[in-house]
């Protein structure tokens, strides 16, 4: 019997919509820090959004090419940090380093990095758009990936179907507008995930 999947509901930007991901039975919890992003979580707000999780569920920062020095202070934070810009792999680098590349990545471009899991995306991360399942699958085939990208309660499924992730990241798809999520959209996508 295979292991249902991981689920990362992610851009999380207020506490109601952390408590109902942690109450639907999320595995991690992602919070966008980069500052350009309509999810953008400024630091005043952060603590307050990750404390006091139960041990099981992981926080995520999703940055995009920080400094050194950034990047020290999110660690203290954060459980896990995921790479989403051009960062170099001796930056995003080990167990709680993930970095997010395009599902037309090429074999080398995955093989440079050495994380704890690779998320495999459209070629604009969030947008909310698809990325090319067939080549997502493949990535699978080699690493522990998290599928992103255009996922939904209406499409999830189906998704894990065909690419056998280890996880599945969704923002847009359970939201009711960018960083406002909904409490029953969260709960069917985690049930159509893991079923």
């Amino acid at each position: 019997m295979r292991t249902p999947v991981k689920v990362k509901i992610c851009g999380l930007t207020r506490r109601e919509d952390v408590e109902s991901a942690v109450a639907a039975g999320a595995d991690y919890l992602g919070f966008v820090l980069v500052p350009e992003s309509k999810r953008f979580v400024p630091p005043e707000r952060r603590r307050a959004l990750v404390a006091d999780l139960p041990a099981e569920v992981k926080s995520v920062a999703v940055v995009a090419d920080p400094t050194e020095d950034e990047l020290s202070e999110i660690r203290k934070l954060f459980d896990i940090i995921q790479f989403h810009g051009h960062e170099p792999p001796d930056l995003a680098d080990g167990e709680r380093s993930w970095k997010a590349l395009p599902a037309s990545a090429a074999p080398a471009e995955f093989a440079r990095y050495r994380v704890g899991h690779f998320v495999v995306d459209s070629e604009r991360g969030g947008s909310g758009q698809c990325c090319d399942w067939r080549l997502a699958a493949r990535a699978a085939e080699r690493y522990e990936i998290l599928l992103a990208g255009g996922l939904s309660p209406g499409n999830v499924a189906e998704a894990v179907r065909q690419v056998n992730p280890w996880g599945v990241d969704v923002a847009g798809g359970v939201e009711l507008s960018p960083g406002i999520k909904s409490a029953e959209k969260i709960q069917l996508f985690i049930k159509e995930a893991k079923s």
